[in-house]
């Protein structure tokens, strides 16, 4: 368990370069986010809310089984299967992929905390 805190602090430390008083721009946070595995997982306080649904397997999220996530966040949806919804204001970033009655779906939340944002929710549902 030591080990686990000490990286933690690690992450802690790693940030886009703003001051504290300065508000991140989301779109600079989602491509780091989404690139940078280790700036990721500092921006992910967990136990956050959702779970990994897969099956009859099901968990929540912690550092150790965390999988780092690669998909932006994106305005409109390439993906023709796929149904997408996103809403947006300035402290909160809510993004839905599904497909209708399949058992699939995802969601995932962004909160602004301080000036910088967080993934705060993530439910990755696979039936």
């Amino acid at each position: 368990m030591i080990g686990c805190n000490r990286k933690k602090e690690k992450f802690n430390n790693y940030q886009i370069k703003n001051t504290s008083n300065e508000i991140e721009n989301f779109n600079e946070f989602n491509i780091r986010f989404h690139t940078d595995s280790i700036f990721q997982l500092a921006r992910v306080n967990f136990p956050i809310g959702g779970k990994s649904i897969n099956g009859f397997k099901k968990h929540d999220w912690t550092l150790k089984n965390w999988e780092m996530m690669k998909n932006l966040v994106v305005e409109t949806s390439q993906m023709k299967d796929y149904k997408h919804s996103l809403t947006k204001s300035d402290t909160l970033i809510v993004e839905k992929f599904w497909i209708p009655e399949s058992g699939f779906e995802v969601e995932r939340k962004f909160k602004r905390i301080n000036n910088k944002w967080f993934l705060i929710y993530y439910n990755d549902v696979n039936l």
